[in-house]
């Protein structure tokens, strides 16, 4: 998420100026939070599967996916999605989540082709003595 707010500051790599991720950080309350919408195309194939696939926005982003992990979304916003979305059928298991945190919603909205949520994601962050330098990190939360 935050890879997709900083694109989107860019004429170059956001030449829409879309503004589909807002987030920001809760240093106290230590939180990523924000909101999201992605304009998704729906399809139903052959064999009536339903597919959602994130129509993408931004440009020339510099954005590689990994090879052999589990997220195969090759744009930043696709890759975004399928995250959010596991996170949301990992916090949906009580096995994975025996807290029952509910830090990441969403919705699909079939009339609007919008694909829209929150998070507030609990997170770590350190300052460095040294170079002033502020570093944030994910605070794992699922088993």
């Amino acid at each position: 998420m935050s890879f997709i707010a900083l694109k989107q500051l860019s004429e170059v790599t956001n030449p829409g100026q879309v503004t589909n991720v807002l987030s920001g950080h809760d240093q106290q309350a230590r939180l990523f939070n924000g909101t999201y919408q992605f304009s998704v195309s729906q399809i139903i194939d052959g064999s009536g599967n339903l597919t959602l696939s994130v129509n993408s926005y931004l440009v020339g982003a510099g954005f590689q996916v990994g090879t052999g992990g589990t997220f195969k979304g090759n744009s930043p916003e696709k890759y975004a999605l399928e995250v959010l979305m596991f996170i949301q059928n990992l916090e949906r298991d009580p096995t994975k989540n025996p807290s029952s945190r509910n830090y990441v919603t969403g919705t699909y909205n079939s009339d609007t082709g919008l694909y829209q949520g929150s998070f507030s994601l609990p997170c770590l962050f350190n300052l460095d003595a040294a170079t002033g330098v502020v570093s944030y990190g994910a605070d794992p939360y699922l088993l």
